[in-house]
């Protein structure tokens, strides 16, 4: 995109003007005086103008060109300029228009490094000229991560391109229907009831108390940070909110928003950071204002496990340690089980956790009857 310069007032087509800013100047020799101004677009390039004012350059005239003259004519300016179509056709403008889509979207600022690594790449290219090849090169590019990782940057890519689409600069979005290889899932391990003794006896205050919270509720580790003492309740626990990196929001899901039964082994813990934050709005806190990120365990949470000679593993193993625990007790039914760790489907539980529950249906009271009391008359009848 260029704009043509030395007075002409018209320019190429390109991205919507935002904003204008400019001078008078002298220029030796032009009889003259001469406006400079910068054209500030809506994708971030600036273009700088001038063109002659027509009025004498004389010093009586320099006031009146400073007072009356300019603002007039930034005024005209901005209304010549803002009733002028701009369409520009790079990939950068449709990916403006989607980041406005999306900015309320939950997660939105989780996902910005992906938004710009997305723009870095394609933000200057037409969309008409990005095929499906460009789009599988830049897959490739991200390295070794998963495959899992990588189809988050094809959902904004496929956005960007379905806005393009709607406009009708392209005929279709050459990033859809781009197919990964499925990728074995990481294998849940859980820790054993020693290790999970072993790393509560170890850890320090705050961190001990929010692994308590964490092994015996199976709650994320943004809603745990979220809590505030009015979400503990004798017989509950209410997850309302969560923080990430320093984003309060609310939980990963409609079906998140939920309340966790008081189990007795969680309550220890609970009592004990409810003592250290009396002062704070939220449970967990650090100099009176509550943490922000997980990222605040991290550390302690690997040398924690160095000194506990335990394989290293996410603090995140903790929910999957709850939710395997709670599987193999074979006292709780899967519905159960999702509810309170805030699962919008059994299905998910028993997808994500089928090694864990394969074996459950052996573990069974043969001895119960399986039909009611009438029925089961009335079927022995007919089988004699």
């Amino acid at each position: 995109m260029s704009l043509i310069t030395n007075g002409t007032k018209s320019f190429k087509k390109g991205a919507r003007v935002q904003n204008i800013k400019a001078s008078i100047i002298n220029r030796e020799n032009r009889k003259y005086w001469y406006v400079m101004y910068h054209v500030y677009f809506e994708n971030g390039t600036v273009k700088k103008v001038e063109e002659s004012s027509k009025v004498l350059k004389t010093e009586k005239t320099l006031k009146y060109m400073q007072t009356k003259y300019l603002p007039a004519w930034i005024s005209k300016k901005q209304n010549e300029l803002s009733l002028q179509k701009f369409e520009s056709k790079k990939f950068s403008c449709f990916f403006q228009k989607y980041l406005i889509e999306h900015d309320t979207d939950k997660g939105f600022l989780n996902r910005l490094p992906i938004y710009r690594k997305v723009v870095q790449y394609f933000g200057d290219f037409e969309v008409s000229k990005i095929n499906r090849q460009m789009v599988k090169d830049f897959l490739f590019s991200l390295g070794d991560i998963k495959n899992d990782s990588k189809k988050k940057y094809l959902t904004c890519i496929k956005g960007v391109l379905d806005i393009a689409l709607d406009s009708e600069l392209i005929s279709k979005n050459v990033a859809k229907d781009i197919i990964f290889a499925k990728e074995a899932k990481e294998a849940i391990n859980p820790f054993s009831t020693d290790e999970i003794l072993l790393l509560l006896k170890n850890a320090d205050d705050m961190l001990k108390n929010y692994l308590g919270i964490a092994f015996y509720t199976g709650m994320r580790s943004g809603e745990i940070l979220g809590l505030m003492h009015g979400d503990i309740l004798s017989n509950k626990i209410s997850v309302k909110r969560s923080i990430s990196r320093g984003n309060i929001t609310s939980p990963k899901t409609i079906g998140s928003i939920r309340d966790i039964p008081m189990f007795e082994s969680v309550k220890p813990f609970l009592r004990e950071q409810i003592k250290q934050s009396s002062k704070s709005l939220y449970l967990f806190n650090q100099n009176g204002t509550n943490i922000d990120d997980i990222s605040f365990f991290r550390y302690r949470w690997r040398e924690l496990l160095k000194a506990c000679n335990i394989p290293y593993r996410t603090i995140y193993n903790t929910r999957h340690t709850f939710i395997t625990a709670m599987l193999n007790s074979g006292k709780f039914k899967i519905m159960d089980i999702a509810a309170i760790v805030g699962h919008t489907s059994p299905q998910m539980i028993m997808t994500r956790y089928a090694g864990f529950i394969k074996e459950n249906h052996l573990k069974i009271d043969t001895h119960l009857e399986i039909f009611s009391d009438t029925f089961s008359d009335s079927l022995k009848f007919k089988i004699d």
